[in-house]
């Protein structure tokens, strides 16, 4: 999975609510980035593989610019939590956490923040079917959750330096 992709898997698994006592915390201070990479990927892919990824998909149907009954285009939107087999989650998340490990050579503050966002990802309550479908409800009529902002821990992450 390319860092965007993976971004984007963040960006998803965070949109769920509240939290748990999860996992212990994620220590990658003072390892190699291959190291960090497989503490980090361990921690994030058993939350995906235990919760799953949510996913939104909207179908219209009806003409815009029509007129009568055919004028009104709805939208169907349906909520699937998806299955992530954690062996392709780690493979795939290991590998860029290494790379951008690798790459953005983060200072110890930045490896700080990144152990508070690893740790927020793996303590996330999963998100239930009910809350997926409330979502994807909201979607058939126009609207959205309120945005959530992506912690400022995950921000290397997410928008990792240019070249990474």
């Amino acid at each position: 999975m390319t860092h965007a992709r993976w971004g984007l898997a963040l960006t998803i698994a965070l949109l769920g609510c509240g939290g748990s006592s999860g996992p212990g915390h994620v220590e990658i201070s003072g390892k190699s980035p291959a190291e960090a990479a497989a503490i980090a990927a361990r921690s994030v892919c058993t939350h995906d593989a235990r919760c799953g990824r949510p996913s939104i998909t909207c179908m219209g149907s009806g003409s815009a610019g029509g007129s009568g009954s055919d004028a009104a285009a709805t939208m169907t939107c349906t909520a699937t939590i998806n299955p992530v087999p954690y062996d392709d989650c780690y493979a795939e998340a290991g590998a860029d956490i290494e790379h951008l490990l690798t790459c953005a050579a983060p200072t110890p503050e930045q490896v700080d923040t990144l152990e508070t966002c690893f740790d927020m990802i793996a303590a996330k309550k999963c998100l239930t079917q009910a809350e997926a479908d409330a979502v994807a409800r909201a979607a058939e009529m126009g609207t959205s959750p309120p945005p959530q902002d992506l912690p400022a821990a995950c921000s290397l992450l997410t928008m990792p330096p240019s070249g990474c």
